[in-house]
């Protein structure tokens, strides 16, 4: 039975089939009660019609006798040899077994009743041919039958065509950049193929955003492991002391909480529908705390930074907010030339600083600024950074 309904054309082909079967049967059958009702009809005007005669000619002379031929017997009520069966009938017309009709009237004058049966087997070229009829008839549907199981096969394969050319579209490998067989269509099929597209193209995302994850965390997770790897070099030397030793489990500590803040947001960025708490944040009091984690690189370069502006608060996923800022800061602080300045608006925050002149230092691999547009992207955030007039300027606005 699987072999029967395991692909869509056996289906359709068992559907339509049935169908056409059930379509001959029936109008077959429609046919043939036709022919019987024409058949009784005609017979029963005959019936009546020798009936009517032999009214006539009784009105004109009495003592006629009943007529009665090989198809046609009478009988008067009285009659020794009237079958029992037909006696009580009341006048009228009526259908009798073996293909027999009964009338029963009274004709004027007579003052009883006579019965007329006809026997139909007998009677006119209709009962004669009613084999070659039948044989003609089962003919046609034969013929009608195949073919309908020729038209039911055809129109199969038409309608199973779009579907196999969406199973090979998937199939087939580096489809992603192409649309689905029968996009464009406005019937079912062409549903179909827009929502294998959307389909795809949901997976080819989702996909992307998998991939990212790694390449995103590892950038992400350099700082915090790198922190943590130089205070358990400190810990482990042999004179640290109670003091330097409370320091940096605190820095392991934040470098952890850091981690593990970073991770939740890279596996939010990757699967869709995930969406993190809101709080109110202070946009001034988090790009400090960002600036104070490169605190020695600045000193060490020598770098004058400088906040202006204040924040009343936005209400935000502050740890989308902070990956921001992170990279942001990140990024001023390893490119920037004397100078980073930052500006806080209500609800933005601007990010400028020098950049050396081209080719004196190696550009950096891109992927702070990746992350940054990501974070806006699903924010809804506005993230304008370019260069301009020998200096970077990162602006993001919050609230479009």
């Amino acid at each position: 039975m699987n072999i029967l309904t395991s692909t869509f054309f056996r289906r359709m082909v068992l559907l339509l089939l049935p169908f056409t079967a059930l379509v001959i049967y029936g109008y077959s059958e429609l046919i043939a009660f036709s022919m019987r009702a024409a058949e009784n009809r005609t017979v029963q005007e005959y019936l009546r019609a020798e009936y009517a005669l032999f009214e006539r000619r009784f009105a004109e002379t009495p003592t006629m006798t009943l007529p009665s031929s090989d198809n046609l017997t009478a009988w008067w009520e009285d009659d020794a040899d009237l079958p029992e069966q037909i006696a009580g009938l009341e006048p009228g017309v009526h259908a009798l077994s073996h293909s027999r009709h009964l009338l029963v009237g009274e004709p004027g004058g007579a003052g009883r009743r006579t019965y007329f049966v006809l026997s139909e087997p007998a009677l006119g070229s209709g009962q004669m041919i009613r084999s070659e009829m039948e044989s003609t008839l089962y003919l046609a549907a034969i013929i009608v039958f195949l073919s309908g199981a020729l038209l039911a096969v055809i129109l199969a394969r038409l309608l199973s065509r779009p579907v196999r050319a969406l199973a090979e579209y998937i199939e087939s490998p580096g489809q992603a950049d192409t649309l689905p067989p029968g996009y464009d269509r406005n019937d079912e099929i062409g549903v179909l193929g827009r929502a294998l597209g959307d389909l795809i193209d949901r997976m080819e995302a989702a996909l992307g955003r998998e991939k990212a994850v790694t390449r995103y965390a590892s950038h992400d997770l350099r700082t915090p492991v790198s922190v943590i790897r130089i205070a358990l070099s400190v810990l482990k030397l042999p004179d640290c002391d109670a003091e330097t030793r409370q320091r940096n489990l605190q820095r392991i500590d934040a470098a952890c909480a850091e981690i593990e803040e970073r991770i939740e947001v890279h596996l939010c960025l990757a699967r869709e529908g995930v969406e993190l708490p809101e709080e109110k944040c202070n946009l001034r009091t988090m790009v400090a705390d960002e600036l104070a984690k490169h605190s020695h690189t600045i000193t060490a370069r020598q770098i004058d930074v400088t906040i202006d502006g204040e924040s009343p608060g936005i209400q935000t996923t502050r740890s989308m907010l902070r990956l921001v800022l992170g990279n942001l800061v990140q990024n001023a602080v390893n490119h920037a030339e004397q100078t980073i300045q930052v500006v806080v608006g209500s609800n933005e925050i601007v990010l400028r600083n020098p950049i050396p002149s081209e080719g004196s230092e190696p550009p950096g691999d891109g992927l702070g600024l990746e992350i940054v547009q990501r974070v806006c992207d699903r924010m809804a955030w506005i993230l304008d950074a370019r260069s301009e007039s020998g200096e970077f300027v990162a602006r993001v606005q919050f609230d479009s």
